[in-house]
């Protein structure tokens, strides 16, 4: 639920929000001869009170089975300290404490020693001076609640101070009273657990380094009661840290059994999203790579003050960086996702570390023994992984000032952006309405960008819209309403390809692969259905790159275990063309499939390895072994020199140029490579650092849609976009061969991307399908990642319903 809304809604409802459980805790002042820390109620709930006309409250109430609980056996645990909590009964109600709520209070959120999270305030009904109350949050409560709680206090406060509705306040004016909040409790001189000392400046709105140092990993033992060291260096001083001694770490006895198949000594870092650095945390940590079952491997930690493991997958994004001899990773817990740094001490470590994370990998993806695997192919598994320790922390100094030059936006760019990005076409567009007694949930499902002319189309449910780009932005032009097939049956088209000059479209259905459909896009009607012999098509593609604009009529299709050729004119029901077939015996688990403007031909597979034909119906000229991750979407450049692949979590940018050899400067459709050597490839993934921010506000993984190159007759392919969630990404493809594979730049929309590709003949603009919209934005308007363009507005580690309600005023 929207809590802003909710708090806006409650009218004269009593409780306007509620935590339903956690302990409440007395925090003692230094100056008090009584015990520091005493427990009023084991469990309690924490409420938001409204009292009056711009009046609230914070209420404590003991639950039910706690009251029950004190009133029989056990009573007398209590010393004599217990009384002093309740010497204050003439203040509040039985069982009940309630606290007047402002700024005064000091009312914020913070993280103890053990690592749970707490809201504390000073207690104005103590008898003691610089008394404190802890609420800590059990375990089972939702993050999210508890940061949502934490929000709506702070519009309560406001309405408090200055007596007007909470809708007129700016994301400023809560940031100011969350910064006096803790102010104003951090000059209390009461004893609680030890803090960490370098607590983040609390303009910041909260302390992000409190967290980063304590958290607490699941992975820990349950009988370990260690607790991490407080943090003695300053984010400035933690860069020079370095120097370790490599052959004295801490053994790792908290990892699963299994087969220990390396163990090295590395220092860890986690990154700073607040700063936007990595900042140090041990040395002399432990690390093995254990084989916990078939194909199942475990990444295990383990320091002074730390134990931790992961499971190797893609997920975690890892990346190498040869330069820095780290690697880094993203570890999610509790729906928080944080970036971690591994440092070893030499380049021999960090080489032998990534020789057999690869190898581990690619195992737990293709689940094939390793020894099956041709040498060749084990060097181009372990060496690609390499390319992404290409990455570098910093764009390259000579691409420093155009990078800085593409970012930034001139005043009437600016402006022109603005005009363009805000023409966002509704589901109305498509003429839905809740009398049409469909869900308006369905969405968008595809976008498909005309060559020939200036029309681009979306499918949403069995509706396809016709939208226009021009010098002004986008433009509905139509919909074509309730597609059917020659019966009259419903059809949910599926994989749209524009066809014939751009006046057709053909297209599937995803309930029934046997069949291609056309349609007239004059006449807005199915014209034709072909059936295909029963070879399940999952793909129907262009024989040439740029067929879609000429008359040609022929079509390519492929299935699990074949590549064809279809012709709509044979008089026969099977459009197959047979001898231009390939069909293979065994089931290669083929995905996709892609085409050059000479009709080349590029098929992807579940299984990660790509095909390369120079024509149909013959043996592939090469083979590129997998690297794991299946292969969903294949698209190539139009002279057959660069492939690009799509897979879940990341971008595989091939270079299909021989380089050695006698086929040096021919190209893998036509010539195979040498045994020696494979296809350059560039594995573009978004950094774990910046991952950490999307996948932690959005809650969702990284999962790309198709990437595209800029396409034209004549144009040089240079820029890919793609997107994930909310982002749309674009890598520059100068900067990936030099090395850069972090100089991308993204742009996030206000719901998720369906699917978004460049206008024909440009790389300046990128049609962006939303699940309910439609947008054109310049490419101008993608910024270089950072906190404010990854997650505005947001609290950094728990997402929230209500900023779109945080207007200015």
């Amino acid at each position: 639920m929207n809590i802003l809304r909710k708090f806006m809604e409650s009218g004269v409802k009593q409780e306007v929000m509620m935590i339903p459980s956690g302990q409440f805790d007395l925090l003692r002042s230094k100056k008090s001869p009584k015990a520091s820390l005493e427990c009023i109620y084991n469990d309690a709930t924490l409420a938001l009170r409204e009292t009056g006309h711009f009046s609230y409250a914070l209420v404590v109430q003991k639950n039910a089975d706690e009251l029950e609980a004190s009133n029989g056996e056990g009573g007398d645990e209590f010393s004599d300290d217990s009384m002093s909590a309740l010497s204050v009964q003439s203040k509040k109600k039985e069982d009940e404490w309630v606290f007047e709520l402002s700024e005064e209070l000091g009312f914020h959120k913070k993280w103890n020693k053990q690592g749970d999270m707490a809201f504390v305030w000073n207690n104005t009904l103590g008898d003691e001076e610089d008394e404190r109350v802890q609420f800590v949050l059990a375990p089972d409560v939702p993050h999210r609640d508890v940061d949502q709680f934490l929000q709506v206090a702070q519009r309560c406060e406001y309405e408090t101070k200055y007596k007007e509705s909470a809708s007129n306040a700016t994301r400023a004016d809560l940031d100011k009273i969350a910064a006096k909040s803790v102010l104003l409790s951090n000059n209390s001189d009461y004893q609680e657990e030890p803090e960490i000392k370098d607590e983040k400046d609390p303009h910041d709105g909260f302390p992000i380094s409190d967290k980063l140092k304590r958290l607490e990993l699941a992975e820990s033992s349950s009988d370990d009661n260690s607790e991490f060291e407080d943090a003695k260096e300053t984010p400035q001083d933690v860069k020079a840290q370095g120097s370790f001694d490599p052959n004295r770490f801490i053994e790792v006895k908290s990892a699963p059994k299994g087969k220990h198949l390396c163990t090295l000594a590395c220092e860890i870092f986690v990154f700073d999203p607040i700063q936007g650095i990595f900042v140090w945390q041990q040395d002399a940590v432990g690390l093995t790579i254990v084989e916990t079952g078939d194909y199942e491997y475990w990444l295990a930690l383990e320091g002074k003050s730390l134990k931790m493991g992961t499971d190797l997958s893609p997920n975690i994004n890892p990346t190498f960086d040869l330069q820095k001899n780290s690697f880094i990773f993203n570890y999610t817990f509790n729906g928080i996702t944080l970036s971690y740094m591994l440092k070893f001490a030499n380049s021999e470590d960090v080489l032998s570390f990534k020789s057999i994370l690869s190898k581990c990998l690619w195992l737990t993806l293709n689940k094939k023994p390793w020894e099956d695997l041709p040498d060749n192919e084990k060097v181009y598994v372990t060496n690609t992984a390499a390319t992404v320790d290409e990455e570098l922390d910093e764009i390259l100094k000579e691409d420093s000032n155009e990078s800085s030059s593409e970012n930034e936006l001139s005043e009437s760019d600016e402006e022109d952006n603005l005009e363009h990005s805000s023409r966002i076409l509704s589901s109305e567009s498509f003429g839905e309405s809740a009398g049409l007694g469909r869900p308006k949930s369905e969405g968008n499902r595809s976008l498909t960008v005309a060559f020939k002319n200036d029309r681009s189309y979306v499918v949403r449910g069995n509706k396809i819209g016709v939208f226009k780009v021009d010098s002004e932005g986008l433009d509905f032009v139509a919909a074509i309403q309730d597609v059917s097939d020659l019966a009259g049956n419903r059809i949910d088209p599926t994989n749209p390809m524009l066809y014939m000059e751009d006046k057709a479209l053909v297209l599937r259905d995803g309930k029934d692969s046997e069949k291609i459909y056309k349609m007239d896009l004059e006449r807005g009607k199915i014209v034709e259905e072909w059936e295909t012999g029963g070879k399940n098509m999952i793909q129907v593609g262009p024989a040439k790159k740029f067929d879609q604009m000429t008359p040609e009529q022929t079509l390519l299709g492929v299935s699990k275990k074949g590549l064809f050729k279809l012709d709509p004119r044979l008089n026969k029901k099977d459009k197959v063309v047979q001898e231009q077939s390939k069909e293979y015996a065994s089931n290669y688990k083929f995905s996709t499939l892609g085409t050059t403007e000479n009709g080349y031909i590029a098929v992807g597979s579940e299984n990660g390895d790509v095909r390369l034909y120079d024509r149909l119906g013959i043996r592939a000229k090469t083979a590129i072994p997998s690297l794991g991750q299946p292969i969903r979407h294949i698209t190539t450049s139009s002279d057959g020199r660069w492939l690009l692949c799509t897979c879940d979590t990341s971008l595989l940018l091939m270079n299909l140029t021989v380089q050695t050899g006698k086929n040096a400067g021919s190209i893998g459709f036509l010539k195979p490579f040498p045994a020696s050597e494979n296809a350059k490839t560039y594995i573009l993934n978004i950094s774990p650092e910046h991952a950490s921010y999307i996948v932690t506000s959005t809650r969702k993984p990284i999962k790309f849609t198709k990437a595209y190159f800029n396409t034209g007759v004549g144009k040089e392919e240079q820029t890919i976009v793609t997107s994930t969630g909310q982002f749309a990404v674009s890598w520059s493809l100068k900067k990936i061969i030099k090395g850069d594979n972090k100089s991308y730049v993204m742009k996030r929309y206000e719901a998720d991307v369906i699917e978004d590709n460049f206008e024909f003949g440009t790389d300046r603009k990128v049609i962006v399908a939303l699940k309910d919209d439609v947008s054109v934005s310049k490419i101008k308007s993608f910024k270089t990642p950072d906190k404010q363009v990854m997650a505005p507005n947001l609290s950094l580690f728990y997402s929230s319903d209500d900023d779109d309600d945080n207007r200015q005023r």
